[in-house]
């Protein structure tokens, strides 16, 4: 960065200094004390963008860095207007690091899983570009992402565990995003019929509680419903979406392909979900789609008051 300074940056709005090589380093575990005494300090892992912010930007001025693979496809987006991904920036220079890892999978709040949601996917060694925007400015910064050379893998076995684990999260947070629209579907039909009260015609009250038992029976194969502790999915088997979140983490556990175990017990899997996936949309398309239609014969009001 000092040798490509040049005191005509300082008149700009927005220069972006360009980046080394970066190294694909696995973070390592166990524990560490404080810095001894006779080591230096490691540098900063990860991507490492410098950039410098003229004085003409204010806290309203809108900034963003925009990380792409070599296809141009979307890996994230960090901005100023974001609260999940969250960039900070200042007048003058600015330094921003990217851990070299793509989202993680799907959260569902209290949802207790044993082998717990699959973590971020640690980008494979290949070209990438970073969008740098500032107001109305913008600079796009090309780099390289390169193996750990401390294993001896192949470009293409790096690649094939990032397109497994992708396809793996891909279908967790299918399974999870079924969940969340299972919870809501059924949220919608007791509020419903709660709100008719004692009035509530018998046809109507017999097909919300058939939908909402066949609601659960799906839900109940994408993830253990008993699960109210850790100690619960000791006691009852896991589900899909567990399952599939174990998988993931026993592709993840290291730099290699994917396993023949791996992608068979992931087909298995997969066909399962795919299932589950079909009634859930059966019950949305041909079920719930009835009853709404009998509620219009039916001329029941959608804004109810509870009988007393």
């Amino acid at each position: 960065m000092v040798q490509a300074f040049d005191p005509s940056i300082l008149s700009k709005s927005l220069h972006v200094f360009p980046v080394r090589d970066t190294w694909r380093i696995r973070s390592g575990g166990g524990f560490q004390g404080a810095m001894p005494v006779n080591a230096g300090k490691n540098p900063t892992p990860g991507l490492v963008i410098n950039f410098y912010a003229g004085p003409s930007i204010t806290d309203s001025t809108p900034a963003s860095i925009t990380l792409r693979d070599k296809n141009k496809k979307l890996i994230k987006t960090y901005s100023t207007d974001s609260k999940e991904n969250k960039l900070e920036v200042n007048k003058g220079m600015n330094q921003w690091t990217w851990n070299l890892q793509y989202p993680e999978g799907e959260k569902i709040d209290g949802m207790i899983l044993w082998n717990g949601v699959p973590g971020s996917i640690l980008a494979a060694p290949g070209t990438y570009s970073a969008l740098v925007k500032l107001g109305t400015d913008s600079v796009e910064l090309p780099f390289v992402l390169k193996a750990d050379p401390n294993y001896k893998v192949s470009i293409a076995d790096y690649e094939a565990q990032f397109n497994f684990l992708q396809e793996v999260q891909g279908s967790f947070n299918k399974v999870q995003k079924s969940v969340k629209e299972i919870r809501a579907l059924r949220s919608q039909l007791t509020d419903f019929v709660s709100r008719q009260g004692n009035a509530i015609p018998a046809e109507i009250k017999q097909q919300a509680d058939s939908i909402t038992r066949q609601l659960t029976a799906v839900e109940e194969i994408f993830y253990q419903t008993k699960a109210k502790s850790f100690q619960d999915v000791l006691n009852f088997p896991i589900r899909l979406n567990d399952k599939l979140a174990g998988v993931f983490d026993a592709a993840n556990s290291g730099n290699m392909a994917p396993s023949k175990q791996a992608r068979d017990v992931y087909t298995d899997l997969a066909q399962q979900c795919e299932a589950a996936f079909n009634k859930l949309e059966q019950i949305k398309t041909i079920q719930v789609a009835a009853f709404n239609q009998l509620i219009r014969e039916k001329a029941l009001p959608v804004i109810g008051v509870k009988a007393e």
